[in-house]
């Protein structure tokens, strides 16, 4: 059968305030397109979004997600127990959303900028132990300089500030680099471990935060042979951890005296600065296509398209059919009409439970239509299917609303089918 590819459904997950594609993203979504797969923006906590239709998740601007953090880490849960993957993996998004993280790396050898943890009520302690000193004080779980705090230690002004932090966050505590304004900071980006490319970002005038949104600006930059050493060290120690199956990750830092210090490991929902970098976002495309098939391998062969309408779409028939539950979408066809018809095999009635099954017919009018779900099958589970219909049904092939091409079972006898 000659069959117009049904497209491997992709979540990328958004939030409220940017829920939209970004033009980051545009060139991505576009090369996952031209690879079969159809990228759906999906506001990360919109309660409305079945996720369980979706081959994965691939988290992108759910930049909102440090002011959830409770609800974020259900919403992995509940990925997890539908059985969605996530990119990058439900643990390690976890793990890498509390800046904890970094004293962990500092275990392993990474080397970071100096970092201290303490509560709310413990800041002026910890401040009055670096007299007179320039610092960042910013929440563990945070995001584009969410609550982040710089001053001096000796400044009452700034001292005041830290009292008006919220009390029940936790906080890092980190000496002000001069370099992040001298000379920038960078991000090295890497998809499925490899090298891809770098950008140094600086701060606005008078500023020293490198966010966009702070008035920041990204240049594209080749690393030198010290800061590119020290990334990939700070990705072997992440391998140590028992994550170093990445999808992408971003290593922001700072040189400071000759020496590459890590800031953050941005392995959730960084910008990758693809945009103006065609090349790179064509290649993660391609990184992201082959990783749904190992993602899915009872799906990485699947070429046969199946429409249906009736039991097939229940997950108990499923599961004794194919062994699996199925991923599909909802289609509709056009021009036939539904109907009922008893079922006399007592191995399927137990199956589907329902002694009248759906059969459907063309009716000739374009006006009927007929609504169901298509399922992508290896053509084992296609013979399978064949074997679960009794002799009242026949496949044929039909074309679909979507335009897609697929396998229906239609009345066996002449007058039931018709292909289109």
């Amino acid at each position: 059968m000659s069959v117009h590819a049904a497209a491997r459904r992709l979540a990328l997950a958004t939030s409220a305030d940017y829920p939209c594609i970004q033009p980051d993203d545009a060139h991505l979504a576009t090369s996952l397109e031209h690879l079969g797969i159809q990228p759906i923006v999906c506001v990360w906590n919109d309660p409305d979004v079945d996720w369980s239709t979706f081959d994965a998740v691939l988290i992108r601007t759910i930049w909102d997600y440090f002011k959830h953090h409770a609800a974020f880490l259900a919403w992995l849960d509940r990925l997890d127990r539908l059985g969605v993957p996530t990119i990058n993996d439900s643990a390690l998004l976890r793990w890498n959303s509390d800046k904890r993280y970094l004293l962990e790396l500092v275990e392993r050898g990474v080397d970071i900028i100096p970092t201290r943890l303490a509560g709310a009520g413990e800041l002026q302690d910890v401040l009055a132990t670096m007299p007179a000193q320039p610092v960042v004080i910013k929440p563990t779980i945070s995001g584009g300089a969410w609550h982040t705090l710089r001053g001096n230690t000796d400044d009452a002004a700034f001292l005041q500030a830290v009292d008006r932090l919220p009390r029940e966050l936790d906080y890092l505590v980190q000496p002000f680099v001069p370099e992040v304004v001298s000379a920038g900071e960078w991000s090295l980006l890497y998809f499925e471990g490899e090298f891809s490319h770098a950008v140094l970002k600086r701060p606005a005038s008078g500023d020293y935060r490198v966010q966009s949104e702070h008035g920041g600006s990204v240049d594209p930059i080749e690393p030198d042979a010290a800061t590119f050493a020290a990334a990939e060290r700070a990705l072997a120690a992440l391998a140590t951890m028992g994550y170093g199956d990445l999808a992408y990750a971003r290593i922001d830092g700072v040189v400071c005296n000759g020496r590459f210090l890590v800031m953050e490991l941005e392995l959730l929902e960084p910008s990758l600065f693809l945009a103006g970098q065609p090349q790179a976002a064509e290649r993660f495309a391609r990184q992201l296509s082959a990783r749904l098939d190992r993602l899915h391998p009872g799906t990485a062969a699947a070429t046969e398209y199946l429409f249906s309408y009736g039991t097939l779409q229940t997950a108990a028939v499923q599961l004794a059919t194919f062994g699996r539950q199925l991923a599909g979408q909802p289609d509709r066809l056009d021009g036939y009409r539904r109907e009922l018809i008893r079922i006399d095999d007592p191995q399927v009635v137990a199956t589907s439970g329902a002694s009248h099954h759906p059969i459907v017919h063309d009716s000739g009018n374009p006006e009927d239509s007929v609504s169901g779900t298509v399922f992508r099958l290896s053509t084992a589970e296609l013979a399978r299917a064949d074997a679960y219909e009794v002799d009242d049904y026949r496949r044929v092939a039909v074309t679909l609303a979507s335009g897609t091409r697929a396998w229906i079972y239609v009345g066996a006898a002449p007058e039931f089918f018709t292909e289109a």
